[in-house]
């Protein structure tokens, strides 16, 4: 958790390792706060007296915030009934700003980013922002259920690869959906239009991308993709992956491209539902280490032609 009260306390961030999206936000957001409340060339301003800046960061406990002023018997973030939730997009991630009125004169305003917190808590966020879907939800948990794998690779161990889901984008089935999205192991393919059919019609077709790192060198700049189909049924909170075997045993459908085309080839479904390019199971200084870096990803160049395949990810 940082505080941000003062012009000081700003300039402590640039060696935060913040994304830089989030970090010019957040500079623009004090500065607007400042002209509003101060004067612009004081020195010594301060939010201390009208709420203050606070970046919940990976391993914030947010069902308890009592340091300030949320307690865990009132439900911490989760239960203060924000004044809203913003969702903002920028180079690659996803961070929220949540503001919360502690009086009429005591606004508190809470950043983080996507992914750094538990699937409830980033549940909590994506609703109050008002984006995504219940179904997207679902797809997402169980996609991750089936391939995020955390190797623990910097604990003495010399093989193996952190995997997890970067990308996703789902298209509900209509009888109007193009045939060519769909995976060849399901042609020919007859819409029913039924949800409870008891031939299991998939509902959606999910297309999903993964990324892989490893101790010798780091996050892997290429990843590989696959289409998949899903059925999902929102009254019973329940997404079934349909022809899994087939969808394992062929080669992926996207393989080997950079991050940018893989963006490209997620898009042609749908906008991408899901985005996590950093590898969650890692602290921003553990993937400093591994990479040399901890960048941001640049936003995906869609004009960019497809590289060359360098190593693949085994789907099954």
């Amino acid at each position: 958790m940082r505080i941000i009260q003062t012009q000081q306390d700003l300039d402590y961030l640039h060696h935060a390792n913040l994304p830089l999206p989030m970090l010019k936000h957040i500079e623009d957001y004090f500065n607007e706060l400042r002209d509003m409340f101060g004067d612009t060339e004081d020195t010594l301003f301060s939010l201390q007296k009208h709420g203050y800046i606070v970046i919940l960061e990976l391993g914030d406990n947010l069902n308890d915030l009592s340091i300030i002023g949320l307690s865990r018997e009132d439900g911490g973030l989760l239960g203060s009934r924000p004044e809203y939730v913003e969702a903002i997009q920028g180079e690659g991630i996803t961070f929220y700003k949540i503001a919360v009125m502690y009086t009429n004169d005591y606004l508190m305003t809470f950043l983080t980013i996507a992914g750094w917190h538990d699937d409830a808590i980033d549940k909590w966020l994506r609703q109050e922002a008002g984006i995504g879907s219940w179904t997207d939800e679902l797809i997402a948990d169980k996609l991750r259920t089936l391939f995020d794998r955390n190797e623990h690779i910097l604990k003495n161990k010399t093989s193996g690869s952190n995997i997890w889901l970067a990308l996703a984008s789902a298209l509900p089935i209509t009888e109007d959906t193009p045939t060519n999205l769909f995976p060849d192991y399901a042609l020919p393919f007859t819409f029913e239009g039924d949800l409870f059919s008891p031939t299991v019609q998939p509902t959606h077709i999910v297309r999903a991308i993964l990324r892989t790192t490893d101790p010798a060198t780091g996050t892997n700049e290429y990843v590989d993709g696959n289409t998949f189909l899903f059925r999902v049924n929102e009254s019973t909170d329940h997404a079934e992956l349909l022809y899994e075997e087939e969808a394992f045993g062929d080669a992926p459908g996207f393989e080997g491209g950079s991050i940018s085309d893989a963006y490209l080839w997620i898009h042609e479904l749908a906008k991408p539902f899901y985005v996590r390019l950093k590898d969650p199971f890692l602290s921003s200084e553990q993937r400093l280490r591994l990479n040399g870096h901890d960048q941001d990803e640049s936003l995906p160049n869609l004009s960019q032609q497809p590289e060359v395949r360098q190593k693949s990810i085994k789907w099954n």
